[in-house]
């Protein structure tokens, strides 16, 4: 074993570098070297004994024994002369024809035990060459001319010279069967050798074929059954929202009365039933989420966005969490923040989860969130970290922290609560946006989350054609139009509420009708048409998910209407498709399930809104 390595490894040295980048090539240069460096010696017995047997060898066994000889030369000149391999290997065929019928004519002619070697001739040619066109006409142009010399040898003489009787040379004979035939089994050898690692590796390929079908198999069974999680947990949130509706909405009406009654004892109760469903619902929508970014369906509603003013927001909403447990809430911002484009909601959420998370795991501490601009190599960043001095996370738990429902320890959950979709949505968030959370802390002293986002250029907008700041040139416009409405001041404005759930119609109803609206309900979509046209409202809230007519076909069979195309429209839905309402014509879009808090916004937004020349003092709103 140990010889043939070295054996391998000799014949290798002789193989150009730049052939042995070509496997294909390779193995016919090796073929090539084999024959070459093991040849000379299978000739060897035949020219020696006609040395000895011959009365006159000379000059024909010396030529004859060159000419086997110089088979050694061509390794050497194929190292020397690496780019001619192919004139080498035509000039050693011709050396190897040439040697033949140099001993047959002289050695037993016609008759010669010689001749069986010219079969090996065109054999080598093609395991050397390769069997293209051109090279079989060499081949066979190098036996014709071959023969043609022989044969016009024998005729210039009329006779083939006599020097060793054909009776004595059987010996010689068997010995030139044996070592054509030897020679033969050697390169036939290493063809098969090479032919069996060829047909190994189309085995290969055709297991490496099943296997991507297999996979590919696997992957679109996959895409389906994620398909079909995307759909169930689409159709499970709107199902959860639904009931939540009048859970929330029903607990804040109740909650309102108690406080104006002072019923202290109810109020503490409908504040733990309003947390419950808050809980649930923020569970729902961190795992809709989820499942959106997993599928590739999370869009980002890229905005301009006043960085003071949404940490003013933050702070507003984070100052309790924090006082809850006793906490300091203190808020760092650098000067001059100015204006982002981020997608507001997505950056919010994530701020949001991060201080929620602090404010959790600290007591009688401190919960600090700090804000700044940075430039850094390639452009400008926003850094926004949340630090805190409660129970610290460490360096294990860190590894496992970002992962789909897992927290630090297992214990949290027990005492704590929660889902562990927080931080792994928040990070899912800032890298939709081109960045990232990185995290520092040390068990029993805090921890520091760090959000990391790229302004792109210098006003923190990414360049673009000019097609996203379409939509926001419209929505404002759409919100200009809204802006002309004006209404009679003696009387209410006019709601229309239009759901295929009729316990929320009726929550809607006595919401509006508490903030001193005039609610209109259906909930037929095919009939909002008419309707529109016969009150001629200043607004219309829509929801989206009905069976029949659902909210895009309303909203499109309203803004095709010249009647009711002016009318501006609020779509309610439990998904978040504001590209999509913008793209239609809506005003925005509202996420359900519709508290007093978002439904009064809406309505404080048409309440400022002065009538129009086309409006009679009604706000219609669509809602589901």
């Amino acid at each position: 074993m140990h010889f043939l390595q070295r054996l391998e490894a000799f014949i290798d040295w002789f193989v150009p570098p730049a052939i042995n980048q070509d496997a294909h090539a390779r193995k016919r240069v090796r073929m090539f070297l084999i024959s070459h460096l093991c040849g000379p010696f299978l000739g060897a017995p035949i020219w020696l004994f006609l040395w000895v047997n011959d009365p006159n060898p000379l000059p024909q066994v010396p030529i004859l024994a060159a000419q086997i000889a110089a088979f050694w030369l061509f390794p050497l000149a194929l190292k020397l002369f690496p780019s001619h391999y192919t004139a080498l290997a035509v000039i050693s065929v011709f050396n190897l024809s040439s040697a033949i019928l140099w001993g047959s004519y002289n050695y037993g002619g016609a008759s010669s035990p010689f001749l069986v070697w010219f079969l090996v001739m065109p054999l080598l040619a093609f395991f050397y060459l390769g069997s293209g066109p051109r090279i079989r006409v060499i081949i066979f142009a190098q036996i014709a001319i071959g023969l043609m010399a022989f044969y016009a040898a024998f005729r210039l003489e009329n006779s083939f010279p006599s020097r060793i009787p054909l009776d004595d040379m059987v010996e010689v004979g068997i010995i030139s069967a044996f070592c054509a035939a030897t020679y033969v089994f050697l390169m036939a050898s290493y063809y098969s050798s090479v032919v069996d690692s060829q047909s190994e590796l189309l085995r290969e390929i055709d297991r490496h074929q099943e296997t991507m079908k297999m996979l590919t198999l696997a992957k679109d069974e996959a895409v389906r059954a994620n398909g079909a999680k995307s759909d169930f947990l689409a159709k499970m949130s709107h199902e959860l929202r639904t009931p939540l509706n009048a859970v929330l909405g029903y607990s804040e009406i109740l909650l309102e009365d108690a406080e104006l009654e002072g019923r202290g004892e109810q109020i503490a109760d409908l504040q733990k039933i309003s947390g419950a469903g808050k809980h649930l619902l923020a569970m729902v929508n961190d795992i809709l989420d989820i499942s959106k970014i997993e599928a590739g369906k999370m869009e980002l509603n890229i905005e301009s966005v006043d960085l003071d003013a949404l940490i003013r927001e933050v702070e507003a909403t984070s100052r309790p969490l924090a006082a809850k447990n006793t906490n300091a809430f203190i808020v760092e911002r650098a000067e001059n923040l100015g204006t982002v484009h981020v997608d507001a909601t997505k950056l919010r959420q994530a701020i949001y989860n991060l201080l929620s998370n602090a404010a959790k795991f600290t007591h009688n501490g401190q919960v600090k969130l700090s804000v700044r601009r940075e430039m850094r190599e390639g452009g400008e960043w926003l850094v926004i970290a949340v630090a805190d001095t409660g129970m610290g996370i460490s360096k294990e738990q860190q590894e496992s922290l970002f992962s789909n429902f897992s927290q630090a320890n297992p214990s949290i959950a027990a005492k704590y609560g929660g889902t562990g979709l927080g931080l792994s949505l928040s990070q899912n968030l800032c890298r939709l946006m081109g960045g990232v959370i990185t995290v520092e802390s040390e068990l029993g002293k805090g921890s520091l989350f760090i959000i990391h986002l790229p302004l792109g250029s210098d006003d923190g907008a990414p360049e673009d054609d000019g097609s996203s700041r379409a939509p926001r040139k419209d929505s404002r416009e759409r919100h200009a139009s809204l802006s002309t409405v004006q209404h009679a001041p003696d009387k209410p404005q006019t709601i229309l509420l239009v759901d295929d759930d009729r316990a929320f119609l009726e929550l809607a109803e006595r919401l509006l009708l508490k903030e001193g609206y005039s609610p209109i309900i259906t909930d037929a979509p095919e009939s909002v048409l008419q309707i529109v046209r016969t009150a001629r409202p200043a607004v219309v809230f829509l929801d989206i998910l009905m069976p029949g007519l659902d909210g895009w076909d309303v909203l499109a069979t309203l803004k095709s209407d010249p009647v009711t195309a002016s009318v501006p429209v609020i779509m309610l839905s439990v998904l978040d498709d504001q590209q999509k309402a913008r793209a239609q014509g809506a005003e925005l879009l509202l996420t359900k399930p519709l508290d007093t808090r978002k439904l009064k916004q809406a309505l404080q937004l048409a309440r400022r809104s002065p009538s129009g020349p086309e409006g009679n003092g009604r706000l219609t709103t669509v809602t589901g």
